[in-house]
């Protein structure tokens, strides 16, 4: 690991680089301001001094100044060249701001389709770096897709006129993914840290530690040893690290348009030295001059506690500390002193180095053949600087933001709190703090100093932080906005992250899971998405010991993917579940809601999500079956109609049961659970007489189906008979579909018996003349004779269609009677309770088809005259064999035997015998 000051960190210089790099422009900014007081006499212009933004927030970015009055550095162009590239810039910029505006005009919530898409983007990532050591990679990915999500948010909402109605919710989902962003950075930068320290000894004893010092090691060796060596307070750097640099991106984004003004020069407290040098040469007739300090040097406000500066020096001054701050925030030092350069006020850049570790080169380059030396680096006197930086943290005279900024350097905890007004600054100013104590008492007990030590206050060396003891402290405090933000889902994520409790991460999400039906209030998407990718990081790093806890989270984000019409991408999720039942349960419900969200999904859509779950490993076959039974579940008591007669409508509902049974249709190897599942939604049909959806289901089962199913069967095996559970399946689909044909046969013959029947045309010749006394003229005796003759021909014609029905229709109903091998909808082989569902609904549908099929037979017989076939029903029905009388009950057999016994006297009316 690269090493970064323990105290301010997020410059890309070096720690020497840094060191060194004030000297120059203090020499620069001195020359500059003497260079004012002998030319510039002038009043200063005011518009060229306010380079800060009036609006004071209450935050450290939102009010910063930016002081650019001196451009060190900035290579001018001349006025065309500004022109060409302004007029380039603004044809690119105006063509970008029109794409962005007719996406506020057109999408109901700006920027919400394109942010969905990162579900496709994570998704693509999981897979594409799915090795072990690609697993960094892969959280910088993540982080990265959600940094150009927050960018596009970001223009779009720059774009919006202010107040625009529809940009509250576009601003919330770029606070989220921000909030995304940053705790995947943390992810990867403290595990990546953490797993490679897995076998270094964070806890030895700095005896042990510092064993190879010696007296040539400067504070700077010493400090780059102990974040070596000592992970607490690496990782503790590297989570300062990271608060710096997501301040600094909301800096950024605060600040980046601000406008910057330039002069020529500036010097600091100008106004004041203005004012004095006009009243030095008594030209000054403003009251306000006579209470401002009569010196210019930068103790001189202190030091003239009485009198003060100009107000509007002072106004840029404070201006100035709170810009200033907000640098040191975002971890840019230099930054903040360039700052102070630029408002002529070099003191304070020089001010900012004193905190820095001495270092000097030249103690151990010995090799060196021309004896050349290199200059030192950082304060041999930061012990001196440090407690005088303490004791100004204590002077009340001074500013809040300047005493903030020495608290920030010398580890003031106390003067450093108020500056720090989120739940990110308080956490930052507390690691800085735990940090400065750490190094300095490693310091003070390791290094061979010369001297004699200045000694720091016991409030100091009382700072006695820890990671837990920092979470606690920010837990109870008082301020009720801090502890707002400390219960965001986000934060807590990070608290667990920076703690490395890993499993105390897991069980927290996972609670918030369980908070009510309606946990998709508490979740939003993208948090889910978060939680879901989360817990597969410490699945694959080794870090999640709960796979239960894990499971849930993902089952939440799956659930959430079909919810938001994504089904196609859960299947991966799906597949990372440990247990193979808990993927054919998680995986079927989100096709069953599929189904249910949808008024008609088609095969295609079907087909290709089962060939996504066979492309992950999961169980088709498993999941189709479990899909088709929990929508075709018809709870559990099925309503029984009484009357075999009555036929019921079918509902919507139905329809979507029958259709969901296409989902084993897919494959050819799923016949055999298709039969049974038809079989089971045909007899709740048949129970509650809806015929109809009896024969829509019947048409969904392929006429091949039972052909398949020998031929795979005996491919696999190479035996010819199916197994019993499939044997009695195909029986009781033939028992249906007997009674099915049986009953569609009487309704064809019904239909042709009772209204097809020619009617004989009578009397039509004597109405047309008049009455029936007219006598008939030739033509007319010819033309009712053809009548006579054509209706003669319509009528056997008719008969003879009645024989052929009638003669179908006895064939199919005595299938129903006759079924073999032990009957109607019985199986031949007994391999069930007798408590089994299916047995008690097979028993059910005997008692009520059975005697309604001998019903439909007997009047079939009796309409058409046949008596002696009625008696030889009664014979079947009374038979031993089929044992039918004992399926009908005392009402059905009356009603029978009523019909037989008219049947009997018709017969011996006409003089036949019985």
């Amino acid at each position: 690991m690269e090493f970064q000051s323990p105290i301010i960190s997020g410059s890309d210089l070096s720690a020497t680089d840094r060191l060194n790099l004030p000297n120059r422009r203090i020499k620069l900014s001195l020359e500059k301001s003497n260079m004012m007081r002998a030319v510039s006499l002038g009043s200063p212009n005011r518009l060229t001094m306010s380079l800060m933004s009036d609006d004071l927030s209450h935050t450290i970015f939102e009010s910063d100044p930016t002081f650019t009055r001196i451009g060190l550095a900035v290579q001018k162009k001349t006025l065309d060249e500004t022109k060409v590239d302004l007029t380039v810039n603004n044809f690119f910029r105006k063509k970008h701001n029109e794409e962005l505006m007719s996406i506020l005009l057109e999408e109901e919530v700006p920027g919400v389709e394109n942010v969905l898409e990162l579900f496709e983007s994570f998704l693509q990532t999981f897979q594409s770096y799915g090795a072990e050591h690609q697993v960094f990679n892969q959280c910088g990915e993540y982080e990265s897709k959600c940094r150009e999500q927050v960018t596009a948010l970001h223009k779009l909402i720059q774009m919006a006129p202010q107040g625009h109605s529809k940009l509250a919710h576009a601003q919330e989902l770029e606070q989220e993914l921000r909030f995304e962003r940053d705790t995947w950075r943390l992810v990867a930068s403290l595990y990546q840290d953490r797993l490679n320290s897995e076998f270094q000894d964070s806890e030895m004893e700095s005896e042990e530690i510092w064993s190879g010092l010696d007296d040539a090691t400067s504070e700077d060796d010493l400090v780059r040893q102990l974040y070596d060596k000592n992970a607490i307070i690496r990782q503790a750097q590297l989570v300062v690290d990271w608060l710096e640099q997501r301040a600094a991106d909301v800096y950024h984004d605060s600040h980046y348009s601000q406008a910057e003004f330039y002069g020529d020069a500036v010097t600091g407290w100008e106004n004041t030295l203005h004012s004095l040098i006009s009243k030095k040469r008594g030209l000054s007739t403003d009251n306000v001059e006579h209470s401002l300090v009569t010196q210019m040097d930068p103790d001189a406000p202190n030091r003239e506690q009485t009198r003060r500066l100009h107000p509007l020096d002072k106004e840029d001054e404070m201006r100035l500390l709170r810009s200033v701050f907000a640098r040191l925030r975002c971890g840019q030092l230099d930054e903040a002193q360039q700052l102070c350069f630029r408002a002529g006020q070099p003191f304070r850049a020089a001010i900012l180095e004193g905190w820095k570790l001495f270092h000097d080169p030249n103690m151990k380059s010995r090799t060196d053949v021309a004896n050349t030396k290199e200059s030192p680096s950082g304060n041999p006197y930061r012990d001196i600087w440090k407690t005088m930086s303490w004791k100004e943290c204590e002077n009340m005279q001074l500013s809040v933001e300047e005493r903030s900024i020495l608290a920030l350097l010398c580890g003031h905890l106390k003067a450093l709190l108020p500056a720090c007004l989120s739940w990110e600054d308080q956490l930052w100013a507390h690691l800085r703090a735990m940090i400065d104590h750490c190094v300095e008492k490693e310091l003070r007990r390791c290094v061979n100093y010369k001297r004699q030590l200045q000694v720091l206050p016991d409030e100091y060396w009382n700072q006695q932080l820890t990671i837990e003891s920092i979470f606690s402290t920010l837990a109870a405090s008082r301020d009720k906005s801090l502890l707002a933000q400390g219960r965001d889902q986000y934060r807590i994520i990070q608290r667990y992250l920076i703690m490395d409790d890993v499993d105390g991460l897991l069980e927290e999400m996972s609670s918030w899971l369980s908070k009510g039906d309606n946990w998709s209030v508490h979740l939003r998407p993208h948090m889910l998405r978060l939680m879901a990718h989360l817990a597969l990081f410490f699945r694959r790093i080794g870090r999640g010991s709960s796979d239960d806890l894990i499971g849930s989270i993902l089952e939440a984000y799956v659930l959430q993917l079909v919810s938001l019409g994504r089904t196609d991408l859960a299947a991966v999720y799906v597949a990372q579940l440990p247990l193979p039942e808990d993927q054919t349960r998680l995986y079927a419900q989100c096709l069953v809601m599929v189904e249910e969200q949808q008024e008609s999904c088609e095969d295609t859509e079907r087909q290709h999500l089962l060939y996504l779950a066979h492309q992950v490993g999961l169980d088709v076959n498993a999941i189709a079956k479990q899909v088709v039974v929990t929508l075709c579940n018809q709870g559990d008591v099925i309503q029984h109609a009484n009357d075999a007669s009555l036929q019921i409508a079918t509902t919507a509902e139905d329809e979507r049961r029958i259709r969901s049974l296409s989902w084993l249709l897919m494959d050819p190897s799923m016949r055999s659970e298709l039969l049974i599942q038809a079989n089971t939604l045909m007899r709740g049909y048949l129970l509650r007489r809806q015929i109809e959806a009896v024969k829509l289901t019947f048409k969904l089962i392929p006429p091949d189906t039972l052909k398949i199913l020998s031929e795979l069967w005996e491919s696999r095996t190479g035996l010819t008979d199916l197994p019993i559970e499939v044997a009695a399946a195909t029986r009781e689909y033939l028992s249906i579909q007997a009674y099915i044909d049986a009953l569609d046969a009487f309704q064809e013959w019904f239909a042709r018996f009772h209204h097809s029947k020619p009617k004989k045309i009578e009397g039509s010749v004597q109405q047309q003349r008049g009455g029936a006394s007219a006598q008939l003229s030739f033509t007319e005796n010819l033309l009712k004779e053809q009548h006579l003759k054509q209706h003669q021909v319509e009528m056997l014609r008719w008969q003879a269609a009645v024989d052929s029905l009638t003669e179908t229709a006895i064939d199919k109903l005595y299938n129903v009677l006759l079924f073999p091998d032990g009957g109607w909808m019985a199986d031949s082989v007994q391999f069930e309770d007798e408590d089994a569902p299916r047995l008690q609904q097979q028993q059910l549908l005997r008692q009520s088809c059975i005697p309604h099929a001998a019903l439909l037979l007997c009047n079939i017989l009796t309409s058409t005259h046949r008596h002696s076939q009625c008696l030889e029903l009664a014979n079947v029905v009374a038979s031993e064999q089929q044992s039918l009388y004992k399926v009908c009950s005392a009402e059905q057999l009356a009603q029978l035997t009523k019909h037989l016994r008219q049947a009997y006297v018709k017969l011996l009316d006409h003089g036949e015998s019985p």
